[in-house]
């Protein structure tokens, strides 16, 4: 990562935290907390309520329309005319569901609290890709670029607040889940359902006090109106036309799949070692290093046209020290792995979000980034329940399967990119 020699002081100095880019910060982890911590208390509310079966039930209704509804978010939110207000709604929405299902289950119908799930999963990618693309939207003045559509990309400064975007994901990935755990105990998993719509409603209010320019991206026209299949296809299409968006999303994907599946072999190393507690430290230790990497990519960011560079090169740092967990001789060092790994997933983010800002066509920069949200959501998702079907076939083999997935897409990654850029030298 390089960049002007910005000191971390200068990096996040009390001036910047009056930014609308610290609020926007604030917007995204409370919206967040309810986004990851609703996983933990929907589990937890349907084992109470229902069994295991009814848990999964909850999250699945969840979590699938993040992928199913993510073209459609990307493209309400690239043609609205205030796409904070929309955003705040989506949150809003979001939140309300998770308060319904607290107030539900057990007392309706189960298939009506699903509904009710599934509806405010729609929203789910609004949080996500959704508040994501808007983020040069509050950095225009730093160099915002208008996406490599327009000959012009993402500053320094946007690439930076990437970083900060990466930040509140890796915070809210460990508070979410952390909170509503304490919260479910103290009190129940009602309250912490009611908790975290509350943080979405807090994070809707405050997304409102937020600047937006109007129209649907920075610097851009808003764009001809094209028929229906034409704008819920024109972020796939925008992704498969650009070759540099095609191989960090392809790499992105595909590194998921091994990523998704460190809960479940974290939790098959600790079973092995015969310590349980050894799970949650991996995991937490993964998760601090990502912290610390996100913290890294914002002191000192890539500039835009290195960002796909950087975003490949630390897929390999993800993916190899889990590989080498599979011949660790003992816990202490597999801690340390796992922590360094996470270390490069803070970089990876930074510059996955900046290179998709950098060469998405300005009129499809949320689709770009709701789709290929969904796309990281279902890789996960497949990654996790492959894990589980794999666990029967000993530890190494998950550990390196895991480890070598982010590496394998790097490589493919930087093929395509190669091909369809020739020299391999732009973006």
């Amino acid at each position: 990562m390089t960049s002007s020699p910005t000191s971390p002081a200068a990096a996040v100095n009390p001036a910047l935290l009056r930014t609308p880019l610290a609020r926007y910060g604030a917007v995204a982890v409370l919206v967040r907390l309810g986004d990851e911590g609703a996983r933990v208390a929907l589990v937890l509310a349907g084992a109470r309520h229902g069994g295991p079966a009814l848990s999964g039930l909850l999250v699945a209704a969840l979590l699938v329309p993040h992928v199913v509804a993510a073209p459609a978010v990307g493209v309400v939110t690239d043609r609205a005319r205030h796409p904070h207000r929309w955003l705040a709604g989506a949150a809003v929405v979001f939140g309300l569901a998770l308060a319904a299902a607290a107030v539900g289950l057990g007392r309706v119908p189960d298939p009506v609290v699903l509904v009710v799930l599934l509806t405010g999963g729609c929203c789910g990618p609004a949080l996500t890709g959704g508040l994501s693309s808007r983020v040069p939207t509050l950095t225009a003045g730093a160099g915002a670029g208008a996406g490599a559509g327009a000959g012009a990309g993402a500053g320094v400064g946007t690439a930076r607040a990437f970083g900060l975007d990466s930040l509140t994901y890796n915070v809210c990935g460990i508070a979410g889940p952390a909170l509503t755990g304490v919260v479910s105990t103290l009190t129940s998993p009602r309250v912490a359902l009611g908790l975290l719509a509350l943080s979405c409603a807090l994070g809707a209010a405050l997304l409102l006090t937020l600047p937006g320019r109007t129209g649907p991206a920075v610097g851009a026209a808003r764009p001809a109106r094209v028929g229906r299949t034409g704008a819920a296809t024109a972020g796939a299409r925008a992704i498969l036309g650009e070759p540099t968006l095609a191989a960090v999303t392809l790499a992105s994907s595909t590194a998921q799949v091994g990523l998704g599946a460190l809960p479940v072999v974290a939790v098959v190393l600790a079973s092995r070692a015969g310590d349980p507690q050894l799970a949650a430290w991996l995991l937490s230790l993964n998760a601090a290093g990502a912290l610390l990497g996100s913290l890294a990519w914002t002191w000192r960011p890539a500039p835009p046209a290195r960002a796909a560079r950087w975003c490949l090169l630390s897929l390999l740092g993800v993916g190899s020290p889990v590989a080498l967990t599979a011949v660790a001789p003992g816990p202490a060092l597999a801690a340390v792995l796992f922590a360094v790994s996470g270390t490069f997933t803070g970089p990876f983010t930074g510059a996955l979000f900046t290179t998709r800002d950098h060469h998405a066509p300005p009129g499809s920069r949320a689709q770009v980034f709701t789709l290929a949200a969904g796309l990281k959501v279902s890789s996960a998702a497949a990654g996790a329940a492959l894990a589980g079907l794999l666990t029967d076939r000993g530890t190494a083999v998950l550990l390196v399967g895991a480890g070598a997935l982010p590496v394998l897409a790097a490589a493919a990654g930087a093929a395509l990119r190669l091909r369809g850029t020739g020299d391999g030298r732009r973006g």
